[in-house]
C-alpha cells in the first residue's frame, strides 16, 4: 500500500482525472479479458490468492480463465483494502454495497466505477490539509454529486461503504508512514 502506486496495484499513480481504471478497461476489451499471470502482475498477488478469492466467493469466477474488467475491479478493491480490513469484511462491505457477486443486477454501482470513485477520492483527499473522518465525509460529498442513484437510498448506501473504504485506506497509508519514520530510528 503506497500512495504513489494506484490503489491495489504495483503501477505507478499518473492519474490526474479520475478514470484510473480505464486502461485496465481497455486492456481487457481487446484481450477478450485478462488472465490469472496479467492480474497477478498488475496486482503483486500470488495466484494463489486470487483463487482463493475465487473459491470463498469473493470475486465470480472467471470466464474460460479470463478474468472481465469488473473482476478485476472487485480484485483491485479487496487488495487495496486488504491490510487495513479482515477480508470477511471486505467482503461483507462490498456485498453491502453490490449485493452477491455473479449477480450484476441488484449492483447500485458498476465495480469499474467504484475503483474510479475510490481513486479519485483519494486524489482529492490528497489536497486537503490532513486527513480526518470529517474531510473524508466532505470529500466522498462532493465526488458523489454525479452519481445517480438506481433507487432511492443508494446513495446514502454508497456513501457509508465509500467512508469505509477511504478510511481503510488511509489508516494503512498512515500505518505504513508510521512505520518508516520508525525504521530510521533504528537505523
Amino acid at each position: 500500500m503506497n500512495e504513489k502506486y494506484l490503489p491495489g496495484t504495483v503501477i505507478e499513480d499518473s492519474d490526474e482525472n479520475g478514470i484510473a481504471f480505464s486502461m485496465f478497461e481497455k486492456m481487457a476489451a481487446v484481450t477478450g479479458g485478462l488472465n490469472l499471470s496479467q492480474i497477478c502482475s498488475i496486482t503483486g498477488l500470488e495466484p494463489s490468492t486470487i483463487q482463493n478469492w475465487v473459491k470463498r466467493g469473493w470475486v465470480s469466477r472467471p470466464n474460460g480463465k479470463k478474468y472481465n474488467a469488473v473482476q478485476l475491479a472487485r480484485i483491485l478493491i479487496i487488495n487495496m483494502l486488504r491490510n487495513t480490513m479482515q477480508l470477511e469484511k471486505i467482503a461483507l462491505l462490498l456485498e453491502y454495497v453490490n449485493g452477491k457477486v455473479d449477480d450484476l443486477s441488484d449492483d447500485i454501482i458498476d465495480e469499474t466505477e467504484l475503483y474510479n470513485l475510490l481513486c479519485a477520492s483519494l486524489q482529492a483527499l490528497r489536497q486537503c490539509h490532513g486527513i480526518s473522518a470529517q474531510i473524508i465525509q466532505k470529500v466522498t460529498e462532493e465526488q458523489l454529486q454525479k452519481y445517480q442513484e438506481p433507487f432511492p437510498g443508494a446513495a446514502v448506501r454508497l456513501r457509508k461503504a465509500l467512508v469505509i473504504m477511504m478510511l481503510a485506506y488511509a489508516s494503512g497509508l498512515i500505518r505504513l508512514q508510521a512505520e518508516e519514520l520508525l525504521s530510521g530510528l533504528l537505523a
